[in-house]
């Protein structure tokens, strides 16, 4: 894991204000419904940290949540969700889970008012953003045997 993305996390969970409350609790619990669990504890919190991220969620649909999870980090996993439900989801090929982030972190800045994202997250989710495109360049050629 690269310093830079773990640098990022942690500067998302500690200067970022945690998503809503209210918002948090009414998805978990319509969540809940369909049977997709949203856990959160403090060994939680330090496994995500050691991970270099705010949130995952499992194939199952099972979510694991920092307790400080910001807007941009719990509406992405919702975004993940719903790809992993849909089927498109393949943790096998690195090519499609870029994709898929890429996928997930255009929609979250597509988006930012409606999932109140605020401009710090914005500039973060910005800069893994290009990261991501680099690297998918990359494997792309790679795939084609350009590299």
């Amino acid at each position: 894991m690269s310093t830079k993305k773990y640098k990022d996390a942690l500067e998302i969970l500690i200067y970022q204000k945690p998503v809503d409350k209210s918002v948090f609790h009414r998805v978990k619990n319509a969540l809940a419904k369909r049977g997709v669990v949203i856990e959160q504890s403090k060994e939680i919190d330090r496994w995500l940290v050691s991970k270099s991220t705010e949130a995952v969620t499992f194939s199952d649909g099972t979510m694991l949540m920092h307790s400080r999870v910001s807007a941009s980090g719990f509406f992405e996993e919702l975004i993940h969700y719903g790809q992993i439900k849909s089927g498109r989801a393949d943790v096998c090929n690195e090519i499609n889970n870029l994709l898929l982030e890429i996928e997930a972190k255009e929609r979250l800045i597509k988006h930012k008012k409606a999932y109140r994202i605020t401009d710090f997250e914005i500039v973060i989710l910005t800069d893994i953003l290009d990261k991501y495109k680099i690297q998918l360049t990359i494997l792309k050629q790679e795939a084609e045997g350009y590299v």
